[in-house]
């Protein structure tokens, strides 16, 4: 029971750490090959940090790796995105918009797979609006939305949000039995081999030596950080449900704000009560779910 928890307290941790490191990991002025090799990098050294732990896994069948590469493809778009919008933009900004993800998937989950919506959800789905008008302080609310759609690292925040909650539903969808280690194991390696073929097709490989080379500590970091971020929420899931370890995951959002603050000076001030109602809004979309 304890080991659950210490483990759920390490994933926050890591989590918030990752975006930092992400951060680092990625080009500043947006290219967007370099940001596709950095994701190659994260996933493919993420599962090489995982694969130790499927030795002792057994495999009934194979029927996992069709919906699992469908999962990936959708996946590979989406951290890219994910590391051109930490890259370029404020991390206390583009990280809030991160935890729109429980919104979308709300949304996807009731047009696709019939989930319902309650009251408590519609009014978590108001809080994080509310939230999102006043992430940014340059007037009116509705300016405020306006500047965070028209701001170019937010948008790449909002694609991803949209393409990893579209990816949830492809998994829960097309659920098979598997373990939950190998299925993600599997998931790097997919996404990292669809992103190294994309690289291939351009003629755009060196990318992957180019970023590797010169950041070779944050490229193992950041691939050690998203293997093992995974593992303590399997660990931590043993003796705690997920509808608990999920919402106090999102805890991290805080932390990365205050350590955007302490790595990159950021002016968080403004960003914290809009980042708060958006974490309760969160919460309460999880709940019961």
């Amino acid at each position: 029971m304890i080991l659950s928890y210490i483990a759920l307290v390490l994933r926050i941790i890591l989590m918030s750490v990752e975006r930092i490191v992400v951060r680092l990991l990625g080009n500043d002025e947006g290219d967007i090959y370099s940001n596709t090799a950095a994701s190659f990098l994260f996933f493919f050294i993420g599962a090489l940090f995982l694969l130790p732990f499927n030795l002792f896994v057994e495999i009934d069948n194979f029927k996992f790796l069709i919906p699992c590469y469908i999962s990936s493809l959708v996946y590979a778009v989406g951290f890219v995105a994910y590391v051109t919008a930490l890259s370029t933009g404020e991390v206390s900004l583009v990280t809030p918009i991160h935890s729109l993800n429980s919104l979308f998937l709300m949304i996807l989950s009731f047009l696709f797979l019939g989930e319902a919506i309650t009251i408590t959800k519609v009014i978590g789905v108001i809080i994080m609006i509310a939230g999102l008008s006043i992430l940014k302080r340059i007037g009116s609310p509705l300016k405020s939305i306006k500047f965070i759609l028209n701001d170019s690292s937010c948008r790449w925040m909002l694609l991803f949000v949209v393409l990893q909650s579209l990816g949830r539903i492809v998994d829960k969808y097309f659920y098979v039995s598997a373990s939950p280690v190998l299925y993600s194991t599997v998931l790097y390696f997919f996404i990292a081999l669809n992103i190294w073929i994309f690289l291939f097709v351009k003629k755009k490989r060196r990318f992957i030596h180019s970023v590797f080379n010169g950041k070779k500590a944050i490229s193992i970091i950041s691939g050690a950080i998203n293997g093992f971020a995974y593992l303590f929420l399997l660990i931590a899931l043993n003796h705690i449900e997920l509808s608990i370890a999920e919402p106090f995951t999102q805890v991290s959002m805080i932390i990365t704000m205050i350590l955007s603050y302490i790595f990159f000076q950021e002016n968080i001030k403004e960003k914290i009560p809009g980042s708060i109602l958006i974490l309760i809004g969160g919460w309460l979309l999880l709940y019961n779910q």
